[in-house]
């Protein structure tokens, strides 16, 4: 009778405590059902139907999507992290109206890609109220030339997200010890000099990041290109990522879709395993 109670009371134990741990699994299933079902699944279909169909990468559309992409790649990340730093440095500090520009610079963030593109789409409208201007300048329609509306892309995307990458450059000025600064100035060290000298290496880790992000973003920013060219004219703001939806979805070709989607993926990779680490030995996070 003992020896039956006891086992009785040993085979309650391990049921309570195999009870609560299959718990967080049964939490964790819906979510891990969700994922394989719109992530791994969609992942292992792209791969299945992208590598048979590599060979329509070298297509002329193909070939030039990824040339625009570069270009547009290389021009906006500098620019953008160039611009958020000068916004920073010129709106740290107090006062009222480094706030007002601050915040009127963050604004664009706020707002839906495809909203703020709507704004330049309504602006340089040959009806809009920037016409005469546009047209002062020689341009009868700024979207209408392959270089022009390059142009326009491009400074849609940089003004989007420089108020993103201000925002994490007064993070980095904050953290910036003003002894140093102090002492360069005692130094006799001016303002260009500091700049230089301390304060653009103490946030290499911040522009670091900000690289990283702003690259990414590029690599992401197809709401301008949808509201405001539609990729052209010409394929001349034909975006990588643009074409992967055009080629997927309105021409329902997935086998190209997913061939382009398997390259981005591949050079984002690449990226990651060889550029990132020669960058990051430059950065300096001690201080």
């Amino acid at each position: 009778m003992l020896v039956n109670l006891n086992a009785n009371h040993l085979s309650s134990q391990s049921h309570d405590q195999a009870g609560p741990s299959s718990y967080p699994m049964a939490f964790l299933l819906p979510t891990l059902l969700f994922l394989l079902a719109f992530t791994y699944l969609p992942i292992g279909l792209s791969l299945l139907e992208g590598i048979p169909s590599l060979h329509i990468l070298l297509q002329p559309d193909n070939l030039n999507a990824f040339r625009v992409t570069l270009i547009y790649t290389l021009l906006v990340t500098p620019l953008s992290a160039a611009l958020g730093l000068a916004a920073a440095l010129a709106t740290e500090g107090e006062g009222r109206w480094r706030k007002a520009l601050r915040a009127l610079i963050v604004h664009p963030v706020l707002l839906p890609g495809v909203a703020f593109a709507a704004v330049f789409l309504y602006l340089l409208n040959p009806l809009g109220p920037l016409s005469g201007l546009i047209q002062s300048l020689g341009w009868q329609n700024p979207l209408g030339t392959p270089t022009s509306a390059f142009i326009v892309v491009l400074l849609v995307g940089v003004l989007k997200n420089m108020g993103l990458y201000m925002l994490y450059y007064l993070a980095g000025l904050q953290n910036i010890p003003q002894e140093l600064l102090e002492a360069a100035r005692v130094d006799g060290a001016g303002p260009w000099t500091s700049f230089v000298r301390i304060t653009l290496p103490l946030l290499s880790p911040t522009t670091f990041f900000v690289g990283v992000m702003a690259t990414l973003g590029a690599l992401n920013n197809i709401d301008q290109v949808f509201v405001l060219t539609q990729g052209g004219p010409l394929g001349a703001t034909d975006l990588l990522l643009y074409r992967i939806y055009r080629v997927g979805f309105e021409y329902f070709n997935f086998h190209q879709a997913s061939a382009l989607s398997l390259a981005l993926f591949l050079a984002l990779t690449t990226l990651a395993l060889l550029a990132l680490p020669r960058f990051e030995q430059r950065v300096h996070y001690e201080r």
